[in-house]
């Protein structure tokens, strides 16, 4: 069962092989290096992603050139609940839902999509797992 634990703590919903989970990261880009801490990377339940407290929290804080720009607000998502990526030029975090389908956010607009919004780089370097 998916609840929300706290105001802006999310507590996950079970737990994705990491076999899919490298399956899907190498499928948005197969040169990327990808750090999986965990046995399995824990699934969130989307509609709780998306009404989090966590969320709202991150994307609420002002955005500021140098001092809190993409990297800390994807570091701010990522030490709440998220997975944490980079591409050549913009940080932002990823979830994997109760259905295993995974999701990219945006923390600075609380979007969440399937693919990298427009601008948020070419390719990825890196993802760091939940």
């Amino acid at each position: 069962m998916c609840i929300l634990r706290k105001k802006a703590e999310i507590k996950h919903c079970g737990w994705a092989d990491n076999a899919l989970v490298s399956a899907y990261l190498m499928n948005e880009d197969s040169n990327a290096a990808i750090y999986l801490p965990d046995k399995k990377s824990k699934k969130y339940k989307k509609a709780l992603v998306m009404a989090s407290q966590a969320l709202e929290e991150v994307s609420a804080i002002g955005y500021v050139p140098e001092d809190h720009d993409c990297d800390d607000f994807a570091a701010e998502l990522f030490g709440k609940f998220a997975g944490l990526m980079w591409t050549d030029v913009h940080a932002l975090n990823w979830f994997i839902d109760e259905n295993e389908e995974f999701w990219f956010i945006e923390p600075q607009t609380k979007k969440v999509s399937k693919q990298i919004t427009l601008g948020a780089g070419k390719y990825i370097r890196f993802f760091i797992g939940r």
